[in-house]
């Protein structure tokens, strides 16, 4: 009898270890399919012939130092670490027009990777290894050079930067003697608002006028297609906070006062953008220099009084400025030609995983009008209702319905595709999923050409 037990005993043990021998099995099939080899898969479409590729970063993308001393003050760790005077980044104020307000800070290089976390670096290295292009220098292209970066000074007016980008592209075409060459571009977040500029209006600044400025797609002859990666296209809250509160500690409210690019990001249409204390839509106008002096936002906010002091005289005439230029500036933007289909396709990449910031909420006391935004609702009773509110779907800095343009003005030129992945804003360009199907977009009409052609031939 005291053995029946032990001869059973081998019989569990053994229907265990071919069940685990079954789900590892199983497993490393699972793992051996997540492990998709992109360079196998995008083989035979990278070996075609293809349009070269400009890749344009968004603001704060692009390494800046003082031409004169050559000297980085944006885009080390150390500058991070070690940040120098307050008004390192700041832009003059005191002159218009706004082009006038002009320093020594210069774009060196792109902000490829940060302690080791690879950022641009990322697209950069799929663009080489996966996409067989060859990175060359823009400012001195060679043949062969199939791969660029546009890098611009991220503070100054989004359309100087456009407009800056189409003499980039005229010096490539002279330098290779190729006037016929076409780019397929690639533009992260406010990247994509400088492409989307160039297409409509080529060199030429229309914010003066853009009611009546026509859309003449003078850009459409040198880009085959653009691929925007987290644009947002009706703006975004992101940087109506980073206005009041500075940028990650190391960069202040008063240096991004100065840049005239943040307020080209604001919500081209306020609506819907701002609550009070019971989660009521407020009017507010947003676009006009007086609220923000009135309510004391920004630089007029008591705390920054402390460490910065009164802002100068002259910073509500240039507040009023960068506004104006702001509310042209998308204005242009949404302006489409009736009858007319686009000439260059749109592709839009972005995110919708990330609760994102889209309205805030305003508390009027004595010393002004306190902004709270999702973080700093916690003292309020009903904080957990107010953030239900002030959240969107999106990457942590653009909602997925700014990336779209959904609302009564009409999406960018001709979108073709839109493609959702979850990855935060900052990250979006050195997600894979996302660099697998850029692939399809870049290399995809090469791959469907070299598979028809000896089929038309043999016929």
């Amino acid at each position: 009898m005291k053995s029946t037990p032990f001869l059973r005993r081998p019989c569990p043990r053994l229907a265990t270890a071919l069940v685990a021998a079954g789900l590892a099995v199983l497993l490393s099939g699972c793992l051996a399919f997540r492990r998709y080899d992109m360079t196998r898969i995008h083989q035979d479409a990278a070996a075609m012939p293809r349009n070269p590729v400009i890749v344009i970063h968004g603001f704060i993308g692009s390494k800046m130092m003082n031409r004169h001393t050559q000297k980085s003050v944006w885009g080390r760790v150390m500058n991070a670490i070690l940040h120098g005077k307050p008004d390192d980044l700041s832009l003059p104020i005191d002159r218009l027009p706004l082009s006038e307000n002009r320093d020594d800070l210069v774009p060196y290089a792109i902000c490829e990777s940060i302690l080791g976390v690879k950022f641009y670096g990322a697209i950069l290295q799929a663009l080489r290894e996966v996409g067989g292009y060859q990175l060359g220098d823009i400012n001195n292209p060679k043949p062969g050079d199939t791969a660029f970066i546009y890098y611009y000074d991220w503070r100054r007016d989004n359309t100087e930067s456009a407009i800056n980008l189409g003499r980039a592209i005229r010096k490539i075409k002279t330098r290779l003697k190729a006037p016929d060459l076409r780019f397929d571009i690639v533009a992260h977040s406010m990247g994509g608002f400088l492409a989307e500029y160039y297409l409509k209006f080529g060199m030429v600044d229309v914010l003066d006028h853009p009611d009546t400025a026509p859309v003449t797609y003078a850009g459409a002859s040198d880009i085959g297609r653009i691929v925007t990666i987290g644009t947002p296209q009706r703006g975004t809250m992101s940087a109506f906070r980073i206005l009041n509160n500075g940028f990650a500690r190391t960069m202040s409210p008063r240096e991004i006062f100065s840049m005239p690019s943040v307020y080209q990001l604001l919500p081209d249409d306020p609506t819907g953008h701002f609550l009070d204390m019971e989660g009521n839509p407020l009017t507010v106008d947003l676009y006009d220099a007086r609220t923000w002096v009135v309510n004391r936002w920004s630089i007029w906010s008591p705390r920054h009084f402390e460490s910065a002091g009164s802002p100068a005289p002259q910073a509500e005439r240039f507040l009023q400025a960068a506004l104006d230029r702001a509310r042209a500036f998308h204005v242009a933007l949404r302006r489409n030609t009736q009858g007319t289909v686009p000439p260059v396709p749109v592709h839009l990449f972005g995110s919708d995983c990330v609760p994102t910031l889209d309205r805030v909420v305003l508390n009027p006391t004595a010393e002004g009008t306190e902004i709270l935004f999702n973080d700093g609702t916690s003292p309020y009773r009903n904080a957990r209702e107010l953030e239900k509110l002030m959240l969107a779907p999106g990457d942590g800095t653009v909602t997925a319905d700014s990336l779209v343009g959904l609302a009564s003005a009409p999406p960018p030129s001709s979108t073709a595709s839109t493609f959702f992945f979850c990855a935060t804003h900052g990250l979006l360009p050195a997600n894979r999923g996302f660099q697998d199907n850029l692939f399809y977009v870049l290399l995809g009409n090469a791959a469907r050409k070299a598979s028809v052609l000896p089929a038309v031939q043999g016929g």
